[in-house]
């Protein structure tokens, strides 16, 4: 279940599945990237040096997100990866962060080896599967069991929102029977990404899985959403730090 918390003043939406870990998504109220909004910079860097302060960390760790299935995994001397849509980390001295704006924001952790990742799904990386693809990477390059993460799939746009075409549909939808991942009025589709990541998730092996029910575009006035604002907008932020 997921709830909004106060992190130090911040107001950030955590879930009970990882309420006793360093994973949490950002509002508007705790933005950390300033995008297309010009007027947030400073803010923004206040608030990752805040970030870092308060989780007692020296570097933040982030991408250049492109829509993409690249996956990268944290090495000690880089700090920001080119061209890379999931991060995934063993390193409890660094604090992972991707940013959204309607796109489908998973965190996924396995408390018992410590190792944590963050996936960008947008609807290119979701007909991509990187969800999948980062669960596999995690199994080859770190041992991990697909059984023992817990993933959030964090607030994006629903449904209700996420207002498409054919050849969008075609991409995302393999089979037209599935009438629970998309709903068609006129000559539109609506499709649900983050039922579209949960199968991919259950699929890879993964149990224990919390989906967030809040639509960004229905609630900008919490969450940032790229749509509802036509792209002049900052971005919320998914934050993952390991424990020691």
């Amino acid at each position: 279940m997921f709830y909004f918390d106060n992190f130090y003043g911040k107001k950030i939406l955590k879930s009970t599945f990882l309420s006793d870990y360093d994973c949490f998504f950002t509002t508007r109220e705790f933005p950390l990237t300033s995008k297309d909004r010009n007027d947030l910079e400073d803010i923004c860097l206040k608030n990752r040096e805040f970030l870092k302060n308060k989780l007692n960390c020296k570097q933040i760790i982030s991408a250049n997100q492109i829509h993409s299935d690249n996956i990268s995994a944290v090495v000690d001397d880089k700090t920001f990866y080119e061209d890379t849509d999931a991060l995934i980390t063993d390193k409890p001295d660094k604090i992972l962060i991707m940013n959204f704006a309607d796109c489908v924001p998973i965190i996924l952790y396995d408390k018992k080896d410590n190792i944590g990742s963050i996936v960008h799904a947008g609807w290119r990386g979701t007909a991509l599967n990187i969800a999948q693809k980062t669960i596999a990477k995690m199994e080859k390059e770190l041992n991990i069991n697909p059984k023992e993460l817990t993933a959030l799939i964090g607030p994006a746009i629903g449904k209700c929102c996420f207002e498409t075409d054919e050849n969008v549909f075609k991409q995302l939808i393999k089979d037209s029977s599935k009438i629970d991942l998309y709903e068609k009025k006129n000559d539109k589709y609506f499709i649900d990404l983050k039922l579209l990541n949960y199968n991919q998730l259950i699929k890879a092996g993964v149990e224990d899985i919390d989906i967030c029910s809040y639509c960004t575009c229905c609630m900008s006035d919490i969450f940032f959403s790229y749509r509802k604002e036509k792209g002049k907008t900052a971005r919320h932020s998914a934050v993952v730090k390991i424990k020691k």
